[in-house]
């Protein structure tokens, strides 16, 4: 945006860009440099001027680190058509920033010097032929004008159809071209340079015949008669309202920049082609946990990455190189050490040449979204284990009863009966992630068909966590236990009681199921499924045994196997 401002402009200026202090500049800039010109585009400033570079160095460090110079009334040599000439300039010289603030170039605005050029020149002309002097006013683009000694008249001479009010009585010029506001500004300018008898220049706002307001940069010399008396001034005005917009609008574009870079939670870097670190947002300073940028610049990119992901992060800056954007993921450490998931966009930011100068990269910290597909993965995977295992158990459960039943009526009914114990022992864990479930809810669970008789059974024990295999199976030796109570047992009757108490004790578990009231305890010739089930696959569930006794006072089921001594919640 400098360039182009640079560009437009028809004054003389030149732009000092980057560490080599290489030399843009305009067109009107080109007759500063007289025989240099158009070799000097690009060249280092030592290059350009080495007879003065220890001179001017100083100077321009200070420039660069944030200080403004107007320099007057400069000598510059120069060769034009092979003679040494010597032209006298006035410098502005300002530092150009980046959207952060830091100085990244120095703007140089050049014009003839007029208190040592333009009003011996005008004096020249004027005492030489009005003529003379009446060509010199056509050929201007600029309004002309003089005043009294003392600044109390002004005439235009040419160019001041703008400006409104120009046919005002010249006594009342203030009053007609400037602002109220601006005036007495302008007023303690003009008198410091009435004091002094020297050049009067600064830049204010006038009103324009249509009503409005426009910038201008007025620039005024002294006329001196032979005593060496000021006699009148002799000055230009130029509208430089576009040139001030264009200074607003870049103000205004970096700081939106920069309120869009600090606002961004991405982790945006600059590197140059050998992908070293040049710049990092803020948003990336806090990403990637850097207190102190400077500490950290012409740090190299591919040192984040580790193993793999440096390999992949090398083909990123390759394809870059090359002119291609490259998009991948990976794990890379910050500053402090901390790994971080990344999603990373790799991309060549490319000069006016169109090849690649700089190097974008773009981090977006995904290492949530990670950890959260990581679990996914392991959920499907536990979930396909959890249905293979749900799968079998129901398999052998609809084989093992229908090869045992009696009748096809027999078999349907007990299969039922089992497959539905099964699904409230799995409601169980489905409220608790499918990995583990408490006692007492499968207990009160399982039991809950039961309700007919839950006054007589009772259970008491510790509030343990069971994992998942061992809640189900629990859950089906109980209710085979109550089914067969209430057919044959102590639920069969109306005074018949079952208790349950277990015990944990470091990692060792033991249950026991305790009928008592019931009918006489008669010992059944065979086993069949249920009784399997609950002495040998559930017992393998716990890592121990089970033990089915026929006493005749009551049935009582003894299960001894092992826990997790961390899930006891006494």
């Amino acid at each position: 945006m400098t360039v182009d401002l640079m560009l437009a402009s028809p004054h003389p200026m030149c732009l000092l860009w980057g560490p080599q202090r290489a030399l843009l500049y305009n067109d009107g800039y080109a007759s500063v440099l007289g025989e240099q010109y158009p070799t000097a585009l690009g060249k280092p400033a030592r290059e350009i001027w080495p007879e003065r570079w220890d001179e001017l160095i100083p100077m321009i460090d200070r420039i660069f680190r944030g200080e403004n110079f107007v320099l007057r009334d400069q000598p510059l040599p120069k060769i034009c058509n092979g003679l040494e000439e010597l032209a006298w300039y006035d410098f502005a010289l300002s530092p150009v920033r980046n959207e952060y603030g830091e100085v990244v170039g120095l703007l140089n605005i050049a014009s003839r010097s007029a208190a040592k050029q333009d009003g011996d020149m005008v004096a020249k002309w004027a005492g030489s032929s009005d003529a003379r002097l009446a060509a010199l006013v056509e050929a201007t683009s600029d309004s002309l004008y003089s005043t009294s000694a003392d600044w109390q008249e002004m005439h235009f001479l040419q160019g001041c159809g703008f400006i409104a009010n120009a046919d005002a009585p010249s006594v009342r010029w203030m009053d007609a071209y400037l602002l109220p506001e601006d005036q007495n500004e302008v007023r303690v300018k003009i008198e410091a340079a009435v004091a002094s008898a020297q050049l009067f220049e600064m830049e204010h706002r006038v009103r324009l015949a249509d009503g409005s307001v426009a910038w201008m940069f007025s620039r005024a010399v002294p006329i001196r008669d032979r005593e060496g008396h000021v006699t009148e001034w002799f000055g230009m005005a130029a509208n430089v309202t576009a040139r001030y917009r264009a200074f607003a609008q870049l103000r205004e574009s970096e700081a939106f920049m920069r309120g869009v870079l600090a606002a961004s939670k991405d982790c945006i870097m600059v590197l140059d082609l050998d992908a070293n670190l040049t710049f990092m947002s803020e948003g990336g300073k806090r990403a990637m946990e850097v207190s102190d940028f400077d500490a950290i610049n012409g740090y190299p990119w591919l040192s984040f990455w580790k193993g793999d992901g440096r390999l992949v992060a090398r083909e990123a800056i390759a394809a870059a190189q090359a002119g291609t954007t490259f998009s991948f993921q990976g794990y890379a450490n910050t500053i402090t050490g901390n790994q971080r998931y990344w999603d990373v966009q790799v991309s060549p930011i490319f000069g006016t040449d169109r090849k690649p100068e700089y190097i974008l990269s773009i981090y977006r910290d995904i290492s949530r979204l990670k950890v959260a597909e990581d679990a996914r993965t392991v959920l499907i995977q536990e979930l396909a284990h959890r249905m293979k295992n749900a799968l079998t158990m129901v398999q052998a459960i609809v084989s093992q009863t229908l090869h045992q039943a009696k009748s096809l009526d027999e078999g349907r009914t007990a299969v039922s009966q089992r497959l539905s114990a099964l699904g409230r022992a799995q409601d169980v864990l489905t409220h608790s992630d499918f990995t583990k479930a408490g006692i007492h809810d499968v207990l009160a669970v399982t039991l809950d068909p039961y309700r007919s008789v839950k006054d007589r059974i009772s259970w008491s024990g510790p509030r343990i966590i069971l994992p998942s295999q061992q809640a189900l199976g629990l859950s089906l030796a109980i209710y085979e236990l109550a089914t067969n109570a209430t057919k044959y047992g102590a639920l069969s009757n109306e005074v018949g009681r079952v208790s349950m108490v277990w015990q944990v004790q470091n990692s060792s578990f033991s249950f026991e199921w305790v009928e008592s009231g019931g009918p006489r305890v008669v010992i059944p010739k065979g086993r069949g499924f249920g009784s399997r089930l609950i002495e040998r696959i559930v017992a393998s569930y716990f890592g121990g045994e089970g033990r089915l006794e026929f006493n005749r006072s009551g049935i009582r089921f003894i299960l001894s196997g092992f826990v997790g001594v961390n899930n006891v919640n006494v």
